[in-house]
């Protein structure tokens, strides 16, 4: 099947960035968050071994929550809600002092870390077709894997520079709502 057409889609682009914004928020806030927990925080390995495992058996139920909300609702909206999950969990760090902020921070961004690799496919076959989805999500993914390995090297340039995490949080949740707002846009039914 031709593919030309997608690449001239306002839609594609708005599923790329929206994608790339939130993969690179996932990215960057997952990659150092053991970084800023112990660094920032303070605190003591074994307490970051069970917050990033909470995050970790989180995002297993957010993914399983996710895939059953797909199957149920519009997956434009699912997509905006994961988004908006992940937009929302990002703030909780800087609150995060204190342990149940922490808990609920690992919870929610869990949730979000596992709907939102999830979703992309799903979205981009429901507005493409899947007769191209081989080679719309090869390009998709790369570009996605771009933002998700240098999202924490920014964030990690800007904790050295600055000896906090707050700035490159704050941008994180700046990209993360970025990703919601192109969501947004997405149309709901099947272009071609």
């Amino acid at each position: 099947a031709p593919v030309g057409w997608v690449f001239k889609s306002g839609a594609f682009y708005l599923l790329a960035v929206g994608s790339m914004c939130s993969i690179g928020a996932v990215g960057g806030a997952m990659q150092n968050l053991k970084l800023f927990l112990s660094l920032d925080q303070e605190l003591a390995q074994d307490h970051i071994a069970r917050v990033l495992s909470l995050v970790l058996v989180s995002s297993i139920v957010g993914r399983l929550l996710m895939g059953w909300l797909a199957d149920r609702l519009p997956k434009k909206y699912v997509m905006l809600l994961i988004y908006s999950i992940v937009a929302s969990a990002l703030p909780l760090l800087f609150f995060a002092s204190t342990p149940p902020i922490l808990y609920l921070f690992a919870v929610v961004f869990g949730i979000g870390l596992g709907g939102d690799y999830m979703i992309i496919p799903l979205m981009a076959a429901e507005i493409f077709g899947v007769r191209v989805l081989g080679r719309l999500m090869g390009v998709i993914l790369t570009a996605d894997g771009v933002a998700e390995a240098l999202s924490p090297m920014v964030v990690a340039a800007i904790r050295d520079h600055t000896s906090t995490y707050s700035l490159g949080f704050a941008m994180l949740i700046g990209l993360a709502a970025m990703g919601a707002t192109a969501v947004a846009f997405l149309p709901r039914r099947k272009l071609a």
